[in-house]
Order: structure tokens, then C-alpha cells, then sequence
């Protein structure tokens, strides 16, 4: 009888393996789902702050780098 406890109990323990290392990741799918759903706000709020960044530093350099040449319609009017 001893030895038909000890099989039940190995079976129970193989079955339990299974169990725990396929079933984990079921309930985790839900919190996994919410868990990208906040990193791609994340990451979508930080690509609007760089693109406000960039804007503003391009407008800054509009204003720093003002060109100095004349326009070319006035260049044209001066070989005519």
C-alpha cells in the first residue's frame, strides 16, 4: 500500500508542476495588457514632449539665425 501512496503522490506532484508552470501566465495576461497600455501612454506623452521641445528650439533658432543674404527676387531685379 505504501507504495501505491507514494505513485499518487508523485502523480500529484507532476500534475501540480504542470498546472503551476502553464497556468501562471493565464492570470497575468490582464495585468501584463493594462501594464503596456500604461508604458505606451507613457511613451506617447514623452514623443509629444520632444516633439513640443524641438519645435520650440526650432523656433528659437529661427529667431537667433535670421538670414542675412537679401531675397532673391531683389537679386534678380539688380541683373535686369
Amino acid at each position: 500500500m505504501i507504495p501505491s501512496i507514494a505513485l499518487i503522490a508523485a502523480a500529484i506532484a507532476m500534475l501540480a508542476l504542470v498546472v503551476s508552470m502553464f497556468g501562471a501566465p493565464w492570470p497575468n495576461q490582464r495585468p501584463a495588457g493594462k501594464l503596456v497600455a500604461q508604458l505606451e501612454k507613457r511613451f506617447d506623452h514623452g514623443v509629444g514632449s520632444i516633439e513640443q521641445r524641438l519645435d520650440r528650439i526650432e523656433r528659437q533658432l529661427e529667431v537667433v539665425c535670421k538670414p542675412v543674404l537679401p531675397p532673391k527676387a531683389s537679386i534678380k531685379s539688380r541683373n535686369s
